[in-house]
């Protein structure tokens, strides 16, 4: 039975289409990008809902968010996690929806996705789906903020799975550290408290039922004035509004009453501040926060932005090329870490070296030093006036992204832009008045500082009582008595930017639907493809330095990480300057080589090409940079081993299946014995055995492109047969474990279910299963069983083989019990998979069909795919509609006949990756030879 609100509803739905009774705003002239192909409206809901309305021509998806000004600054006193709590609760059946996972199936079935997120003052409900589900998306989706249930059982439920969240995030150093700095703020203050809530937060108490307290907090503050909604498809912008109408205009406007202003986050005289906090990874970093003005509401002037892209600027004359000269500092950051409407913080984080662990004091002299010299006079005029222009030419040439995440921006930037600049906001930036950045200028002072040392060993005195990490808090001891460090005036503002694009004429040519080759030898090969939807003058390029050595030799993948370290720290100040202009690289080491991508406006592209290939034929290093990056690799590859338990529960299973493929205790076994001499000797015998792959993608002419591989072949002539990718092992037939072994209180379940070939349809037979199997997946051991708060069913390819991964991390549940539960759920939903309808199976099918058709949302995305197929050697480069097709012509007999092979019978290979216990009666995967089993070979199509 629907409550009366929703009878009142409807009869007020009828009326507003007759006399249109929902109030509609005189429209805000939104401001809106020349590129952008979308149109928008801006109206507020008769009951005041501030409601953005984005028609999106031509796209596969439709989504939505509402974000309600309400997060867990505003818990209770002692119910930490309430918030977060509630955000859990509204997926978990409402009036008209009381099934627990109905939505989360219809958005699965037809293609889409969903989340939510609870931050300090707000909280975020998003989805996104195939655009036409939208409606029924929507209908499942405006009752959270209507009607939902707070379904008693599953508040018992849900509170096990908050728990397990909390748990899972117990070893985060993410986590650890945010909340040890919390120990050093103002008590009374929101932000300081424990927001992820637990069971003890969460438990009822006498007088007093949590579900009471949910109902409770829910009527004082999900308010229809407090929320923004944004709904965004391929419709017309008058059945959006129709929708937002329809759907959202019951949300009710309590009588809320407003904030208070809180208490300081740190109270008087209590900064300066030392605190020391002991990771569980080896992590070295000094932190200063610093607690300012308010500065949400100067959004067109930025002053914490200006700020901080002087105090993180990594080129010339930089705070951070002081550092790295000194030896001291790995890198630097600087950003804003807590708004609110009454205050900031910004925070400067600089990653030590062993050397920078004993300089701390001068370290924090230098940043003292920068900050004086941003203090000394106004700010040059060309720095407000770059800052100016490239955020203007970014919004000129604005490229689209993942529908959700648009929204989801939208949304929030509803709670804080003015309406007119709900796009253009994140953009705008008009120059600064020295009156309007004194104040923020003023409150970095060593007087107003939390200095926070992260490092092993650190001296502790006490213990967080949320994550149990050991931490100290004293007065700070800086400034020491006669504190000296030579060399400070070394340091100056930056120059103006040489690699502002100047040039944004689009120059490519020989349009066609796919990738042509230019060059197609045996030792090198040049690919070209001539952008034609993103009318933009940028261009990716990629260059792959195929090496067989370090395809072959862990010690050879050892020293080409350590080469490419030594190149990128070189270039550092140089390239800086470019990557905030637009225009950046990356130099990594991959599976054949290292590969070179190079992506941005494409004005001065060829010449960042030519440095960096310059920078790799001369680069040198010297004894202390060899010690420095020698041990910034070591602790990588050991924190890599001290990840989440289903992180490293997948990267087993993918060192065991790839052929070559190196452990990170392989590679730390080669970096022991590794010299500085064997990465000199490394570097000057790089070009002795190589071949090259490039891709130019984008609006670069075919002439620029064959510039670009001459440029290549004079620095590195191409002297190798190109080589083939890193192949796929064939999992032995029958059940396998592996075990996997984490130091987190966390136990993890993998389960890998490999497919028999690499044929389209085989592909798309394990999309399709694994599409269908998510949600109920989720639904049974998550919402159900509480076995976790990570679990997730899923289609797991690697490279062209087809598979399913079945993945929980659990706080309590052994192994053995998670698969016992697994093989239960595999068993009941035989029968429902058995009495699947028709329609429903349709939908599924439809709903993968679109996720694979759906169109590149920008030009990188649409670069990478074609990499991707380039990678698998498919030179016909339709991989996704290749599939897709083979989709749309599966039938719901050959669904059901794979799982009864795949999951009931277990003809395919179970391959089991686990943490914290042993599975009885399953054989050791260590008793097979792994390198006697035989690989899948890539499919072959015609070039």
């Amino acid at each position: 039975m629907l409550s009366p609100r929703y009878w009142t509803f409807l009869f007020i739905v009828l009326a507003a289409i007759a006399f249109s009774m929902y109030q509609r705003l005189d429209q805000p002239e939104l401001i809106v990008s020349p590129s952008d192909p979308y149109q928008y409206r801006y109206l507020e809901l008769d009951n005041g809902l501030k409601t953005l309305l984005v028609s999106t021509p031509q796209a596969d998806k439709a989504a939505a968010a509402v974000s309600v000004a309400v997060g867990s600054g505003d818990d209770p006193q002692n119910r930490e996690g309430l918030a977060h709590f509630l955000e859990h609760m509204l997926f978990l059946g409402t009036e008209p929806y009381p099934e627990a996972g109905d939505y989360q199936a219809y958005i699965s079935r037809n293609g889409g996705s969903h989340n939510a997120f609870t931050a300090n003052s707000q909280t975020t409900y998003f989805f996104e789906v195939n655009n036409t589900a939208m409606e029924g998306a929507l209908d499942r989706f405006a009752p959270f903020f209507i009607s939902p249930t707070f379904d008693a059982q599953y508040v018992d439920r849900e509170k096990n799975a908050v728990h397990a969240e909390y748990k899972s995030k117990y070893k985060d150093d993410f986590r650890r550290i945010y909340s040890a700095e919390k120990q050093a703020m103002n008590p009374e203050h929101p932000f300081a408290s424990f927001s992820t809530g637990n069971l003890d937060t969460l438990a009822d108490r006498d007088g007093s039922s949590i579900r009471d307290e949910l109902l409770d907090f829910y009527a004082k503050h999900y308010s229809s004035e407090k929320m923004t909604l944004v709904l965004a498809g391929n419709y017309s912008l008058e059945q959006l509004e129709q929708w937002a109408v329809s759907h959202f205009n019951a949300v009710p406007q309590q009588q809320t009453e407003q904030k208070p202003a809180p208490v300081p986050l740190f109270t008087e005289g209590q900064l300066p501040l030392d605190l020391n906090i002991e990771p569980v990874k080896e992590i070295r970093r000094l932190q200063f926060t610093f607690p300012l003005p308010a500065s949400k509401h100067l959004y067109q002037y930025k002053p914490i932005q200006v700020i901080s892209s002087l105090l993180g600027h990594e080129g010339e004359g930089s705070l951070l090329a002081f550092l790295k000269q000194r030896g001291w500092a790995e890198g630097l950051s600087a950003g804003r870490s807590m708004a609110s409407d009454h205050e900031t913080t910004l925070v400067v984080q600089v990653s030590l070296t062993q050397k920078g662990l004993l300089h701390t004091d001068q370290i924090t002299q230098a940043l003292m030093y920068y900050i004086d010299l941003m203090k000394q006079s106004p700010l040059p005029e060309y720095l407000s006036q770059e800052q100016a222009n490239l955020s203007e030419l970014e919004f000129r040439f604005q490229e689209q992204g993942r529908l959700s995440d648009y929204v989801v921006r939208l949304s929030s930037n509803m709670l804080v832009y003015k309406p007119h600049d709900v796009i253009y906001g994140d953009y705008k930036w008009q120059a600064i008045s020295q009156p309007t950045i004194k104040p923020f200028l003023d409150g970095l002072s060593a007087d107003n500082m939390l200095r926070t040392l992260i490092a092993p060993n650190v001296t502790t005195e006490i213990v967080d009582p949320w994550y149990g990490t050991n931490i100290r808090l004293r007065p700070s001891t800086f400034p020491a008595l006669e504190l000296t460090t030579s060399g400070l005036e070394a340091m100056h503002l930056p120059q103006a930017n040489p690699f502002i694009p100047e040039n944004l004429e689009l120059l490519a040519d020989s349009v066609t639907d796919t990738p042509i080759a230019l060059i197609n030898e045996a030792e090198r090969a040049l690919w070209y493809y001539a952008e034609t939807d993103f009318k933009q003058p940028k261009s990716h390029v990629r260059v792959l330095l195929q090496q067989p050595d370090i395809q072959s030799s862990a010690r050879q993948r050892v020293l080409a990480r350590l080469y490419t370290r030594t190149v990128n720290e070189a270039l550092n100040t140089y390239s800086y300057p470019a990557a905030i202009a637009g225009l950046s690289y990356n130099l990594s080491v991959n599976g054949q080589g290292l590969l070179l991508h190079i992506g941005g406006y494409q004005d001065k592209l060829p010449e960042l090409l030519q440095r960096v290939l310059t920078e790799m034929k001369q680069a040198q290093l010297n004894d202390d940079e060899f010690t420095r990056y020698k041990n910034s690799l070591q602790r990588a590859l050991e924190n890599q081993l001290k990840g989440k338990p289903y992180q490293r529960s997948l990267e087993e299973l993918k060192h065991w299946l790839y052929q070559p493929a190196f452990s990170p205790q392989q590679l730390l076994a080669e970096l022991k014995q590794v010299t500085r001499d064997d990465v000199t000797e490394f570097a000057a015998g790089f070009g002795n055995k190589i071949a090259h792959q490039l891709y130019v993608h984008g609006h670069l002419s075919q002439a620029q492109a064959s510039d670009m591989a001459d440029k290549v072949q004079a620095v590195f002539p191409a002297n190798h047969a190109l080589l083939t990718p890193a192949l796929v092992r064939k999992a032995p037939a029958g059940q396998y474990q592996q075990q996997v072994h984490v130091d987190h209180q966390d136990t993890a379940f993998t389960l890998y279910v490999q497919g028999s070939d690499t044929s389209d349809r085989s592909r798309a037979t394990m999309s399709l299963m694994g599409q269908i199997l998510s949600a109920p997946y989720y639904q049974y051991m998550r919402t159900e069983q509480q076995l976790g708060y990570i679990v997730f069913a899923t289609p797991y390819p690697q490279q062209t083989v087809p598979a399913l991964a079945f993945i929980v991390q659990s706080p309590e549940a052994t192994p053995e019990n998670i698969l016992q539960h697994s093989q239960t759920f595999f068993t009941q939903f035989a029968e429902q998979l058995a009495s699947m309808s028709q329609e429903e199976f349709v939908n599924f099918q439809n709903g993968l069909v679109n996720l694979l058709l759906e169109k590149p949302k920008n030009m990188a995305e649409k670069a990478s795919r074609f990499w991707r197929d380039l990678g698998d050697q498919r030179y016909s480069f339709d991989s996704m509609p290749a599939i897709a097709e083979q989709v749309k012509q599966l039938s719901l007999e050959d669904i059901q006949s794979m799982y009864q092979k795949a999951i009931i019978q277990q003809q395919q290979p179970w391959l089991l990756f686990v943490n914290g216990g042993e599975l009885t009666d399953i054989a050791e995967l260590s008793d097979i030879d792994r390198e006697a089993m035989e690989l899948f070979k890539l499919p072959q199509t015609a070039e």
